[in-house]
């Protein structure tokens, strides 16, 4: 029996969820009025985006699954080079010495993604995922099942990573966590196995008090991390059960949609994720002392720059497309 959702219909409250995912990204980088309130919220931003593409990448036919991991593959890393550019060239534009880039690091960027523009590490980490994805559904499925439980590794590298291991620098630790193998590998594997086996889950699950519960452990280990004073990482040991509940509330109720939030999750929400870097170094500049807003005004204006993004990108497709007509 297949559990692959019907593909006649989009699952519009992933879209919703890609959405506020993408702000509470911009939140992470950016200043908010309050954002210490969202601390325990913020590490499952980018943990999501990762469970949706593994999510859409489950198919219940491994050649699909494939190819679909080779061409995202692909395709991410033909972005993370786009991306990667266009900040490289902006910083050397700005007055940044070219001997900060120099070969060599330039060379390590490529594998590590940070270097350049320490964000863009997730691009290199989800197409660098896809081929581990791509190579593990080929030759040994099976591991895909216990894929997720790496998590474990990022979670103590980010929580406990200097108290553990503090004759490693800052710049080693944020390689060693941020990375397909530890943070990509794991979650995209998880929202694979979330669209495969969501049926027989909510069949046994009451989805809702499962989220309120996970929500008050989060915030509880917060607390209590405020109390022992132990540092102030993103990511908790719920993080992963709620990015899991999260899917599958999505999965229970899939048609729900909010206007504006579903068109920015479908068209911009990736691009908010690349972009907004860029949009924040020029809001600090014209507005140096807005900080209670900083992350939503951001947010805003990173959308007219994914829009022309959008734009560009489609008539260069298109272009090509008709040089191969052509030719």
């Amino acid at each position: 029996m297949s559990h692959s959702l019907p593909k006649k219909k989009r699952i519009e409250s992933l879209y919703v969820l890609k959405a506020l995912s993408s702000l509470l990204v911009v939140i992470v980088h950016a200043e908010l009025w309050g954002k210490s309130a969202l601390t325990p919220l913020l590490g499952v931003a980018t943990p999501c985006f990762l469970a949706i593409t593994g999510f859409l990448l489950y198919s219940a036919d491994g050649e699909r699954e494939l190819t679909k991991a080779a061409k995202w593959a692909r395709k991410c890393f033909i972005l993370s080079l786009v991306c990667n550019a266009l900040y490289l060239s902006f910083y050397l534009l700005d007055g940044t010495p070219l001997s900060r880039f120099g070969l060599g690091n330039l060379v390590c960027n490529l594998f590590t993604g940070h270097i350049v523009s320490t964000h863009l590490w997730y691009l290199t980490a989800v197409w660098q995922g896809l081929l581990i994805m791509w190579v593990l559904r080929r030759y040994v499925p099976r591991l895909i099942a216990v894929a997720p439980l790496l998590y474990v590794i990022a979670y103590i590298l980010r929580a406990y990573g200097k108290l553990l291991f503090p004759e490693l620098s800052s710049d080693t630790l944020f390689i060693l966590r941020a990375n397909a193998v530890v943070t990509a590998l794991p979650f995209l594997a998880t929202g694979y196995l979330v669209h495969k086996y969501h049926e027989q889950v909510l069949t046994k699950v009451r989805i809702l008090p499962c989220l309120a519960g996970l929500l008050l452990l989060i915030y509880g280990e917060y607390a209590l991390r405020l109390f022992i004073n132990t540092g102030g990482s993103i990511f908790f040991i719920c993080t992963w059960p709620l990015v899991v509940t999260l899917m599958l509330t999505c999965c229970r109720y899939r048609d729900f949609t909010l206007p504006v939030l579903g068109c920015i999750g479908r068209e911009h929400s990736a691009n908010v994720y690349y972009f907004h870097v860029l949009v924040l170094i020029y809001i600090n500049r014209l507005l140096p002392g807005q900080t209670a807003w900083q992350a939503l005004l951001v947010y805003t204006a990173t959308l007219p720059v994914s829009i022309i993004f959008n734009r560009v990108q489609k008539l260069m497709i298109d272009r090509f497309a008709l040089q191969d007509k052509h030719a």
